[in-house]
């Protein structure tokens, strides 16, 4: 049976009522107390890889400790890179399983729940593959060319994940005759990064996007907090500010923790409140990731709507951010061009591959300093192309500044454990220069960042 590892010091009183989100917000503190507990007692022994626990409650225990964990590993094991090269190819990130040998493996492993349900994963595979449209599972972004194939590959590599594996290991310790609830989760990663993807040693990590319906699957019947966000006091308080308003556009600034545009999980957007706002409807033009702040452009005219798309499809829009780097840049400014991918197997973050798109960002050193965290650097980006977290990624990852961006949920150091309203992503969409819609004269928006040095 799987080993339980006694959590001394920690009660019931620690954990939240609902199983905390494994995807969204910062491990709870008993999350990581735990992490500690473990790694101290030697429990892992893979030098490089995924590491994850899974803090359960007896509820028979009539004295004696009442908190436990589970805890497993997912060694790291590189793709294939091709000879004479230093990144691997965006597909080969992602391994395929054909649908023969799939189905033949996935008829005789049986699964069971939290909560006692037994189960094929093939029962599983065909019930998720009917939600699935193989136009769909072909998607991915540049260089990919995802099938059913990396499709079933992936979902049998979920079962290896650690909290995939921790939840399998809880259900056949409950049908056992145990009771045991399930109470908080963590994984996260140990060793050198991946030359593809972005990783620190001791980053918080969420788990890979793959397993989400399997980790959904195995925790049916248990009260679940899918998303913390929708639920946040100050999250639900953002409001943009109106930062110009004409006839065919508005401009707003956007606070980190606001949507762009209407997303799932019943979380505000910035564009329907400056719609309330200002009594108009409005079409976004573009976009800023919700952790990012700064100046937003939403057309509010059919004319202006196609003039600011084609300005920013043609190239005649210009950007510069603002970031706080975690680290001390030397240079006075460069360049960084990297070709960035979705990841496959965890489509909330990019990482770097051949055949990714080119991306190009310029920088600028606007300043340094030591402070209580160690030295930052204050620098201006000033993006070439416009790819998904692509100042993100080329400020973390080592072929580019290797200076993630302070706070960052996906690439900083600390990883998820930056996800709170205390710990802003430190990156903002200072200034903007396009062509008005009616006119076509140079309009130049700026707007200070909330942060220094």
């Amino acid at each position: 049976m799987p080993d339980l590892t006694a959590l001394p010091g920690l009660t019931p009183a620690d954990l939240p009522a609902r199983f905390p989100s494994p995807w969204h917000g910062a491990p709870v503190r008993a999350a990581a107390a735990a992490r500690g507990i473990l790694e101290a007692a030697g429990v892992f022994k893979a030098p490089r890889g995924r590491r994850g626990l899974l803090i359960v409650e007896d509820l028979d225990a009539s004295c004696g400790p009442r908190l436990f964990a589970l805890s497993a590993e997912e060694p790291h094991h590189d793709p294939v890179i091709a000879p004479g090269e230093v990144l691997p190819a965006a597909d080969a990130v992602a391994g395929v399983t054909p649908d023969d040998l799939f189905e033949a493996q996935a008829a005789r492993t049986t699964l069971v729940t939290v909560m006692g349900e037994v189960f094929t994963l093939l029962d599983f595979a065909r019930s998720e593959r009917a939600k699935r449209p193989e136009k769909i599972a072909r998607g991915g972004g540049a260089g990919l060319n995802l099938t059913f194939a990396h499709w079933n590959r992936a979902l049998l590599d979920a079962l290896r994940s650690p909290l995939a594996a921790n939840l399998l290991a809880l259900g056949r310790l409950n049908a056992a005759g145990r009771r045991l609830r399930p109470a908080a989760s963590m994984e996260w990663w140990r060793g050198p990064g991946p030359v593809h993807d972005v990783k620190w040693d001791g980053m918080a990590l969420s788990p890979r996007t793959t397993t989400k319906p399997l980790v959904e699957r195995l925790l049916e019947g248990v009260p679940f907090a899918s998303e913390p966000r929708a639920e946040d006091p100050e999250i639900l308080r953002l409001r943009p500010e109106i930062l110009l308003e004409r006839r065919d556009f508005i401009a707003v600034v956007k606070p980190s923790g606001l949507l762009s545009v209407p997303g799932t999980g019943g979380l505000p957007d910035a564009l329907t409140i400056a719609s309330e706002m200002t009594g108009s409807t409005l079409t976004a033009v573009h976009r800023l990731d919700m952790d990012t702040s700064g100046i937003l452009l939403y057309g509010r005219t059919p004319e202006g709507v196609k003039a600011l798309m084609a300005a920013f499809r043609e190239g005649r829009v210009e950007k510069r951010y603002r970031a706080l780097l975690e680290g001390a840049l030397t240079a006075g400014s460069g360049r960084v061009e990297l070709p960035i991918t979705t990841h496959p197997l965890d489509r909330l973050r990019q990482m770097v591959a051949l055949r990714g798109r080119p991306s190009v960002t310029d920088w600028r050193r606007v300043g340094n300093a030591a402070t209580s965290s160690g030295p930052r650097t204050l620098v201006d980006f000033l993006p070439r192309t416009g790819r998904t977290h692509q100042l993100r990624i080329h400020a973390a990852h080592p072929m580019g500044l290797n200076a993630p961006i302070e706070g960052d949920p996906y690439y900083s150091r600390a990883g998820l454990f930056a996800d709170t309203t205390a710990t802003p992503l430190k990156l903002h969409a200072a200034e903007i220069v396009f062509p008005d819609p009616q006119t076509g004269a140079s309009v130049r928006l700026a707007a200070p960042e909330p942060f220094g040095l």
